[in-house]
């Protein structure tokens, strides 16, 4: 069992001024202003959590936390918070006053959220280990945590990251954790498989995930995606943000983008275009390899360059690279889109989009998902598959980590382009430019023996290679206005 308090939790310290807004241009959320105007999504009804280690260490002081943001700050007019912990906090911290203005302030790319669950992470933690209280509190969709730590124990910090990892495969509660600002051994909670691990654009924080046990093993690639911002308390709650506004748009979007959904006790419809997954895959493919940025003067000019490839086809320093919540949003809007397998259309996949396969792994054909498409153009792809680490809910959290690949097949030269095939990781990443006038096909192929059955998400953008906006379909810029009348019908996908 957890002894009580028994983390070693810090909050990533050396936050950034909440002033500091001009981040926006420099992941697209400006060009996503201007496309949108009035119907860009802000959050609006993504319940979430914002989880601190508490200022006062909880092994010296238990009985006086600081954890909550000052709630009576005009960042945060017009907010709901509630305080789920046992121990209420005992007065503001400025580290959660800066995260939050980030995450659902007046400021933030998502102010529109309005329902923040504030916890210390000791009580968060403590909160997972029920398994008859897996529901998030208040149907939450995303949770920021702008902390590190460890367990006392081995044991205990690989339970709490099964315990974590769980509850992003079951509730679809996404997870948007920080590295460290330095390298450092702190699984907690990079090293999970299902977080999504964020980073500094300058590529300075912690890499990889940490030993742990044999299955949260050292060297797996973390970060996922990163922030201009000068610490990892500051970039986390960027992306938490961009998380909320494509789970706000998927969940809007319902029937329109997505061709299935699931129903989660506690939680509520979660339609495919909005699942923990998705967004993740939305995310990866939807960042910038290469940055011009104006806040600040760092920038990736050297993507994968020597020393730097991960397996799954990222780099170490940057994961995918850059937000640009831009490309994101256009994956999610491009809507779901079926291989061919799954009847899909023969004609091909759109610039962007997604597809999200529930039963994925079987033999025959449904050990192979075929997306077929043509480039008309010179463009830049991007592609990412992500599915979930498995964790039953049981005594011994028992868990299941499928082999899954991802290639690009050049049909015209009848070579394969490109390919990404880690056997340690749970995301396979391409990313490569492609030759007018060639006719390819995205693959999502099992690499394991046995037939099995899983669900993954796989999204795709695609760009000029003068890295020009990919424009949006006509019926997406009126997309949120349309919605107010209409009810769906929404059916299950296999």
């Amino acid at each position: 069992m957890i002894t009580k308090p028994g983390f070693y939790l810090f909050p990533m310290l050396f936050w950034a001024s909440a002033a500091a807004a001009d981040y926006k241009t420099d992941i697209g959320y400006q060009a996503l202003l201007i496309q949108l105007g009035a119907n860009v999504p802000t959050g609006d009804g993504v319940n979430v959590v914002h989880a601190e280690a508490s200022v006062v260490e909880s092994r010296d002081h238990p009985d006086y936390p600081i954890y909550a943001p000052d709630i009576l700050k005009a960042q945060f007019a017009g907010k709901t918070f509630s305080f789920p912990g046992k121990k209420a906090s005992t007065s503001p911290s400025a580290h959660a006053d800066s995260v939050g203005a980030r995450f659902y302030g007046k400021d933030s790319i998502a102010n529109g959220i309005d329902n923040i669950a504030s916890y210390d992470a000791n009580a968060w933690i403590e909160s997972l280990i029920s398994p008859t209280a897996l529901a998030p509190v208040n149907a939450s969709r995303v949770a920021n945590h702008s902390w590190i730590g460890k367990g006392d124990s081995v044991s205990e910090t690989a339970m709490i990251l099964r315990f974590v990892d769980r509850q992003v495969q079951r509730n679809e509660f996404i997870q948007v954790v920080g590295m460290n600002n330095g390298l450092s051994d702190s699984p907690l909670l990079g090293s999970a498989y299902n977080t999504i691990a964020v980073g500094r654009t300058d590529g300075r924080q912690d890499r990889g995930s940490d030993a742990v046990d044999s299955l949260y093993t050292a060297g797996r690639a973390r970060p996922d995606v990163v922030a201009p911002q000068t610490t990892t308390s500051g970039a986390t709650p960027i992306v938490a943000a961009a998380a909320a506004l494509l789970v706000e748009t998927g969940h809007k979007g319902a029937a329109n983008l997505s061709q299935g959904y699931i129903d989660i006790e506690g939680v509520g419809t979660v339609y495919n275009a909005e699942r923990g997954e998705t967004v993740k895959a939305a995310l990866l493919a939807g960042a910038d390899r290469a940055t011009q940025n104006t806040s600040t003067t760092d920038n990736i000019v050297d993507y994968r360059s020597s020393g730097h490839q991960t397996l799954n086809g990222l780099d170490d320093r940057f994961g995918a690279g850059q937000l640009n919540i831009l490309h994101s949003y256009q994956i999610i809007a491009g809507g779901e889109q079926d291989s061919l397998e799954d009847g899909g259309n023969p004609n091909g996949i759109g610039l962007a989009g997604f597809d999200v396969d529930t039963e994925f792994g079987g033999l025959a054909s449904n050990s192979l998902a075929t997306y077929k498409f043509a480039a008309a153009a010179d463009l830049n792809l991007q592609a990412s598959l992500v599915w979930n680490l498995g964790v039953s809910n049981d005594l011994n959290l028992t868990t299941t980590l499928h082999d899954l690949n991802l290639e690009l097949f050049d049909a015209t030269a009848q070579n394969i382009a490109a390919f990404s095939a880690s056997s340690v990781d749970n995301s396979e990443n391409l990313w490569l430019s492609l030759v007018t006038g060639h006719h390819y096909e995205l693959r999502v192929k099992s690499g394991e023996a046995s037939s099995f059955s899983w669900d993954y998400a796989l999204a795709w953008h695609m760009s000029p290679l003068q890295s020009a906006p990919v424009p949006l379909p006509g019926a997406f810029y009126l997309f949120f206005s349309a919605l107010g009348g209409l009810g769906w019908v929404v059916r299950r996908k296999r």
